[in-house]
């Protein structure tokens, strides 16, 4: 999909479709715009070739340098940011469409419009894979997987602990995160392995093959391959903000309901836990329910904090200057409170 996204060009996939132009590349366009239309996380996601083949190594940033004073006829020593190794692996995540080719030739000369709208199922479902990924990806637990935000800004991971807001939600199965995440090609970025993979989705037409079905018995059909390697890499501990345990359960239009939590009052937390430097794409991201109450709570307040505005190509809410992407569910998911 994204065979020119470098690190001096484009390095979103909003910046990349933005470049689709012609007819050999209206496809890819297509392909890119139903994956951002789905799922708007990845519009201002950065993304990069990893720097060691399958991973992404750096040095995870616990110190800034700050210098030192010096007087006329002294010397001063070199200072750099003070850290750690850390390594960040990528996930490969594959599927395939089989159609029955005598199914396709029914639909005559709109045949191929109807394949495509099938194949758009799993280019959507895919996207939502890949964004679960980004949060929940556990390579702990299985060393196929990527590790998810959720899996590196934890209590336990000392460089990310104080990274974190604790909503106070504590029902079991009904807490939820938000997230605000300052997106930059220098140190908090997606990443795709630097040989023989690409930016983002690949589909290849595999044409007509034998596949086969449920009985073991194979027919004839038309094979559509998807393929998607993506890892997450973090490196400065400033660029992200983990609002935890919101309870769901207890989420009320009106943030003085007794055990609420107040998600106005959260996003501001969060906002001011950034550096104010203006560098990098920073985005809020919570799933559509804790948006809805969001919405609803502000209506009763007298200061409304949201604004509509035009974000890489699309309308946004935003918090500020901040935009609110708005995710499923099924994407960021109702899970027991972190401890």
């Amino acid at each position: 999909m994204a065979d020119i996204i470098t690190s001096s060009g484009p390095t979103t996939l909003a910046e990349f479709e933005s470049l689709c132009s012609g007819k050999e590349q209206a496809a890819r366009k297509v392909l890119i715009h139903t994956i951002r239309d789905y799922m708007p996380f990845f519009d201002q996601a950065e993304i990069v070739a990893a720097n060691d083949g399958t991973r992404d190594k750096g040095q995870l940033i616990t110190g800034y340098p700050e210098g030192e004073l010096r007087a006329y006829n002294e010397g001063w020593g070199s200072t750099g940011a003070t850290g750690k190794a850390v390594a960040y692996e990528s996930c490969m995540v594959r599927t395939r469409s089989e159609i029955d080719v005598e199914e396709y030739k029914k639909h005559g000369d709109k045949a191929a419009e109807w394949r495509a709208n099938r194949d758009q199922a799993f280019m959507r479902g895919l996207a939502r894979q890949m964004v679960r990924k980004a949060f929940y990806g556990n390579r702990n637990a299985d060393l196929r997987d990527t590790l998810g935000l959720a899996n590196i800004v934890t209590k336990s991971n000392e460089a990310f602990s104080d990274r974190i807001i604790d909503a106070g939600g504590t029902t079991a199965g009904k807490c939820t995160d938000l997230w605000l995440v300052r997106w930059s090609a220098a140190d908090t970025y997606l990443f795709y392995p630097q040989h023989g993979s690409k930016a983002g989705l690949e589909i290849r037409d595999m044409g007509e093959q034998y596949v086969t079905d449920k009985n073991g018995k194979r027919f004839l059909a038309l094979v559509t391959e998807f393929a998607w390697d993506m890892g997450v890499a973090l490196y400065d501990p400033e660029s992200v903000v983990r609002v935890a345990n919101i309870d769901v359960s207890k989420l009320s239009k009106s943030s003085k309901t007794a055990g609420s939590a107040d998600l106005v009052d959260l996003l501001t937390q969060a906002a001011e836990m950034m550096p104010d430097d203006g560098a990098g794409k920073a985005a809020f991201y919570m799933n559509d329910k804790l948006r809805s109450v969001l919405r609803r709570q502000l209506q009763n307040r007298d200061n409304n904090n949201l604004t509509w505005d035009t974000v890489a190509g699309r309308k946004c809410v935003m918090f500020g200057d901040i935009p609110i992407h708005k995710l499923g569910t099924d994407v960021l998911v109702n899970a027991d409170p972190i401890a």
